[in-house]
């Protein structure tokens, strides 16, 4: 199981709290972008090992508050804006939408929010420590949390599966969760994932609810100038607003065809806003310089360029090396194309 998993089941886990968490989707946020980082020093720290040693050993990373951050130089360079030699294209990917439209909500659950998860479409309900979101697409969803029991069920005359628990990791008196999944008509999977004081039968009233229509993403929190060829929209999300306050963060990630049919996760080339201050990785030598006129880090070996976007927000481009290798100029390319609403 990834990082991204593990921090979404804890998402999940923890939502039902009596006391919202204001900051939980940050968090997530955060934690995902410090374990890109760790990965990026450790890409550099092992090429480094590679040069001096023939057996492999493991690269103990120095405690972050014991060493200084690399001072950028007086006047920073400035980033190359030279067009590479591959021909890039306009993003031509159709507005993402969730294709069923709710004929019934539960009381109190929010406001929607459609996330892209590779082939898959989720729509996404939250309100206070209530969850209710349902997924549709050809890659088998996962159940999210450990369940207690399965049994059989029926939605709109397709054989469904429920799986229920009457506690979860911080549910509180009279919360619990419940998610049911089927194949659709066209051979797509359909799941719906509750995590509150729904029961089993408000679950699946929703579910048997999904009808004819869509719901749109709406503007994208994120959007692309251009993209390198072969590459489409793999995820695309916005953390969701939580009692009227925005979280601040953002994603999106192209990838091949290929890739977007089989990964439900967040891969390929991607853009992260995330709300953190610029604080390069040592370990991981980044080359300092300057993308569109704000201060910049590019970790050669690790596959990510970080632009300060102020206001303790950064801009973060990763990609891996191995399945997409972007040169420097490529890269700054990508990142001075990236509009953040």
């Amino acid at each position: 199981m990834s990082l991204e998993d593990d921090l979404r089941v804890t998402l999940r886990d923890h939502a039902a709290e009596t006391v919202p968490q204001p900051d939980l989707w940050h968090n997530v946020s955060a934690g995902v972008r410090r374990d890109r980082r760790r990965r990026v020093a450790l890409a550099g720290g092992a090429a480094a090992v590679a040069l001096t040693a023939v057996a492999s050993v493991p690269v103990i990373l120095a405690n972050r508050a014991d060493r200084a951050m690399p001072t950028p130089p007086a006047t920073a360079p400035t980033a190359p804006t030279g067009s590479p030699a591959v021909d890039w294209a306009w993003p031509s990917w159709p507005e993402p939408a969730f294709p069923r439209k709710p004929g019934w909500l539960p009381p109190g659950v929010g406001e929607p929010s459609v996330t892209v998860m590779g082939a898959n479409v989720l729509l996404h309900y939250e309100r206070g420590s209530s969850i209710l979101e349902a997924e549709i697409g050809p890659i088998v969803p996962s159940w999210e949390t450990e369940g207690e029991e399965d049994h059989d069920a029926d939605v709109g005359g397709r054989e469904a599966t429920v799986r229920t628990a009457s506690i979860y990791d911080g549910s509180q008196a009279g919360e619990q969760f419940v998610g049911v999944r089927w194949r659709t008509a066209d051979g797509d999977w359909a799941q719906v994932l509750s995590w509150g004081e729904r029961d089993e039968q408000e679950v699946l009233k929703f579910a048997r609810h999904l009808g004819a229509g869509s719901v749109p993403a709406g503007p994208a929190p994120v959007t692309l100038a251009v993209v390198p060829p072969g590459l489409t929209l793999q995820h695309q999300s916005a953390v969701p607003d939580q009692g009227g306050v925005s979280q601040g963060g953002a994603s999106l990630c192209v990838a091949t065809p290929e890739t977007v049919a089989a990964e439900r996760q967040p891969t390929g080339l991607c853009a992260d806003v995330v709300e953190e201050p610029f604080e390069p990785t040592e370990e991981a030598g980044p080359e300092l310089l300057t993308v569109g006129g704000r201060p910049a880090a590019f970790y050669p070996e690790g596959g990510r360029l970080e632009i300060d976007r102020g206001g303790g927000k950064v801009l973060a481009i990763s990609w891996d090396p191995e399945q997409l290798p972007l040169t420097r100029a490529e890269a700054i390319r990508f990142a001075e194309g990236v509009q953040i609403a």
